[in-house]
């Protein structure tokens, strides 16, 4: 009776341990799975974290502005050149950008946005749009659609300064660095050029017929001004000099009675937008320029722009028709 008794014990306490075993295992198994579940989300987090597109907070007219680090689908109005010459190809850019002669080697790919079009520049989903109109009604327009940056005209004075300013405000400071080092060497090549044939004290003025208006030009971002004044270091007149270069100013509506004040040995000629020079004019046909033959016309669609690739170009060419012309007064 004992014997049985001890055994139904013995059988009842190999269940009780084998119950609690198995409780045990599932718990464990339940508690491995559990902490596995977690360790695979915290490492999707991280991975989410680290794999989340870096961004750079630049100062802008608007205040601070966060930008993507390294932006892939970039839409620009006006600086077209300055980000290819960057090596940034943007999606999409004014269909006045594109049509600048200087980078039609360089545009393949990019789509028009027309005059900066709002509903085109929403299909191209940019991630970074940056422009020249400082309108603020077209800033809040854009700024719907992505981080935009606004760089009003004028806002740079120099190559330097634009080439300097894109690579800051687009992690490209080494490729600024090397382009410019590049047009630094043949800027230098052309006023060697320059200065070998033109006389101490020779003078050269940018005139321009617009519209109904007569102007002169400074050595600001109009009719090659950046390229003759300030890369190739040629000499204005006096009171070109003081009256806008001195003081800052682009250009200057003038009447045909006053040219002779600011007429130099050398003329460039703008006509454009309708606006025309009566050749036979008493005061211009009076002036030494052109007595001499030593104005040059402007080919709008090549002096117009005023980009970096644009004012070398430009650079290059004042060089060669200067020279040019020196070569064959001298050979007379």
């Amino acid at each position: 009776m004992y014997k049985t008794k001890f055994r139904v014990l013995l059988y009842m306490f190999v269940l009780c341990s084998l119950w609690i075993t198995a409780c045990s295992g599932t718990e464990n198994t339940t508690s491995s799975a559990g902490f596995a579940g977690e360790t695979a989300v915290g490492a999707e987090n991280q991975k989410s974290e680290a794999s989340a597109p870096a961004t750079r907070v630049i100062e802008t007219i608007h205040g601070e502005i966060e930008i993507p680090a390294e932006p892939k689908r970039i839409v620009v109005d006006a600086y077209l050149p300055t980000l290819l010459l960057l090596g940034e190809k943007p999606v999409g850019a004014t269909e006045r950008d594109l049509g600048n002669v200087h980078i039609q080697d360089l545009i393949e790919g990019i789509e028009s946005t027309g005059e900066s079009a709002t509903e085109k520049i929403l299909e191209l989903s940019p991630d970074l749009i940056i422009s020249a109109n400082s309108e603020p009604e077209i800033y809040e327009q854009l700024s719907k659609i992505a981080p935009t940056v606004i760089i009003p005209y004028e806002t740079y004075r120099s190559v330097h300064e634009e080439v300097e300013g894109f690579g800051a405000m687009l992690g490209k400071e080494e490729e600024a660095t090397k382009w410019l080092a590049s047009f630094d060497e043949k800027i230098g090549e052309l006023r060697i050029r320059m200065n070998a044939v033109m006389a101490e004290g020779e003078t050269v003025s940018i005139f321009g017929a617009f519209g109904k208006g007569f102007y002169l030009y400074g050595d600001g971002i109009y009719r090659g001004g950046l390229a003759i004044y300030k890369e190739l270091k040629l000499t204005p007149p006096e009171r070109i000099k003081t009256e806008l270069i001195d003081t800052g100013e682009t250009f200057k509506e003038v009447s045909m009675e006053v040219l002779k004040d600011y007429a130099g040995d050398y003329i460039f000629l703008d006509e454009s937008k309708g606006g025309t020079l009566d050749k036979d004019d008493k005061v211009w046909s009076s002036l030494e320029a052109v007595k001499q033959d030593r104005v040059f016309y402007l080919d709008a669609k090549r002096f117009w722009p005023y980009d970096p690739i644009a004012v070398l170009a430009q650079a290059q060419e004042v060089t060669d028709m200067i020279v040019a012309k020196k070569e064959k007064e001298n050979a007379k």
